[in-house]
């Protein structure tokens, strides 16, 4: 065959129009289901005077190896194939000898010459296209030019086909995903609405069991002393005024400051509790105004403060005799304005909060020497309840037993349903250095050890029924500030139960850290490691 013409002259205008109609049809075999029965009926349409075959790669590629079990190995016949496949480029057998036309399965019976050509890119093979010229017609320069651009155009639809196969195979792959995780979010959706709906419940029905318990722990007693310091909160509660709440550690002074605020018209909003005593003053500080992220090593995240979950409500300051001077600072600044930054913070935050507090110390006389700011107790100390010992209202003794008797704060039933009338006498005459707190505990106790239906007198201890180092300070404690009646009680409690500390703290209702504090301020010795 002579060396290709230029395409201009060696393509005739009717094979430039063909090329052009086929490359359209091609276009058309992106998406057919089956590319290589597509393409040969798209060229018996098109191109009937010639034969053509497709041979796609991995067609190609058994039959050279001989591993497909539904193709026979290679042959001499199948020479053609062999020889594009492993040149990687054209083949044209100008004619065929009878002998190898009639053996070969590739061709067809009235081939007389054929042209095979590479389906392929420089990095790869896609496929062999097998031409047929039979005995009336022979193959030009102008064939040979016009199939070559046609298994260009046949690699180029491949190519394609594959891209679009990819593609479609990904947009099924990420359909499923899809519908899967769309199914996981329902799922999950439904999961939370569950969640909830049982978290609704469970709050209301918490919400029940706080109010229940709300109502339950009223303030009891019906002494004078009771009914005057309930009458006082009564009306105290529906005004803003601050309250200050003084008296010895468990006398109760939390449940008066509960009251104030279920009185209030603020009793549907929140009431926060802080313990002053009970964190050091870098926790307390970040425990009622909150941080920022990073302000401090630990600080991996923004904190609320107790002073903001409050707003709108009642934040209850238990124990602030206990600030430091730094917090007192900060506290009368809050006090004063309304207003306080986080730690590590440079935007105030405004809040709406009553302040309630309470101490079982004397502030004035903290005042006088100097360990309390007296701007701030003026301003704590606008409205001032006094809640009187238990020693000064023995009246309300056989009621706080009958409720004690009848509540556990432990839980679960009790066998003990009353208490021997001589008991009852011995706690009538009994001092409770640690009040009602004291006396809540005993009646615990004495509930689990008592052997039967009632708290007999053997049951009670000894020191209790004939205490050698307690006095009925009832009388005895007029005249006498607060301070002292407050050490007294903490040294006999403390004599009491034979120097335990701990045992000391827990009857007073105080932390060992408080109790270190005003055995030190009392010169008594107390080394960290007693019990």
């Amino acid at each position: 065959m002579p060396p290709a013409a230029p395409l201009t002259t060696a393509l005739a205008d009717r094979q430039l129009n063909k090329l052009n109609t086929l490359s359209i049809g091609l276009q058309g075999l992106l998406t057919a289901e089956s590319f290589q029965d597509s393409l040969i009926q798209l060229m018996e349409r098109e191109i009937p005077e010639f034969g053509i075959q497709f041979w796609s790669a991995p067609s190609v590629t058994r039959r050279e190896g001989g591993t497909s079990e539904d193709q026979t190995p290679l042959s001499p016949r199948d020479a053609v194939l062999a020889y594009v496949f492993q040149k990687r480029t054209a083949l044209y057998l100008e004619s065929i000898p009878s002998e190898v036309r009639d053996a070969s399965p590739l061709l067809s019976p009235g081939a007389k010459s054929v042209h095979a050509i590479p389906v392929q890119s420089e990095k790869e093979f896609l496929g062999i296209l097998v031409v047929e010229a039979t005995e009336s017609l022979e193959f030009t320069e102008g064939d040979e030019v016009f199939f070559g651009l046609l298994a260009q155009q046949i690699h180029s639809v491949l190519k394609n086909r594959l891209v679009f196969n990819e593609a479609k195979a990904f947009a099924i792959d990420l359909q499923s995903v899809v519908q899967e995780k769309s199914i996981e979010l329902r799922r999950a959706h439904e999961h939370i609405v569950d969640q909830q709906k049982d978290l609704q419940k469970e709050n209301k029905a918490l919400k029940t069991l706080i109010e229940a318990e709300n109502r339950g722990q009223d303030f009891i007693g019906e002494s004078p002393a009771t009914k005057e310091v309930l009458s006082m909160v009564d009306k105290v509660a529906p005004t803003l005024a601050t309250v200050l709440i003084l008296g010895e550690s468990g006398t109760g002074k939390e449940l008066i400051a509960k009251r104030i605020h279920q009185r209030s018209s603020r009793a549907k909003s929140p009431y926060v509790t802080v313990n002053c005593a009970a964190l050091q003053e870098s926790l307390l500080e970040s425990e009622l105004f909150g941080h920022e992220k990073g302000s401090f090593t630990g600080a991996v995240q923004t904190k609320i403060g107790l002073c903001e979950v409050a707003d709108g409500g009642t934040l209850f300051l238990d124990e602030i005799g206990e600030m430091t001077p730094q917090i007192q600072t900060k506290m009368l600044r809050f006090l004063q304005e309304g207003e306080f930054y986080r730690v590590g913070g440079k935007k105030p935050i405004r809040v709406n909060v009553r302040i309630v507090s309470a101490t079982n110390r004397d502030l004035a006389e903290e005042v006088k020497s100097g360990r309390f700011r007296e701007d701030l107790y003026y301003r704590l100390n606008t409205i001032a309840l006094k809640v009187p010992p238990l020693r000064s209202r023995k009246e309300d003794i056989a009621s706080l037993c009958d409720y004690f008797i009848k509540n556990s704060r432990f839980g679960g039933a009790s066998h003990v349903k009353r208490i021997d009338p001589r008991v009852m006498t011995v706690f009538e005459n009994y001092s409770w250095p640690g009040n009602i707190r004291e006396l809540q505990n005993t009646i615990e106790r004495l509930k689990i050890l008592a052997d039967g239906p009632e708290i007999k007198l053997e049951d009670i201890p000894q020191g209790m029924r004939a205490p050698k180092d307690f006095k009925n300070t009832g009388d005895s404690a007029i005249g006498t500030p607060l301070e002292e009646v407050e050490k007294g009680h903490i040294l006999r409690t403390l004599a009491y139960h034979q120097g335990n500390k701990t045992k000391t703290a827990g009857v007073l209702g105080i932390t060992i850290k408080t109790l270190y504090n005003k055995l030190h301020r009392y010169d008594s010795p107390a080394s960290p490691s007693d019990p």
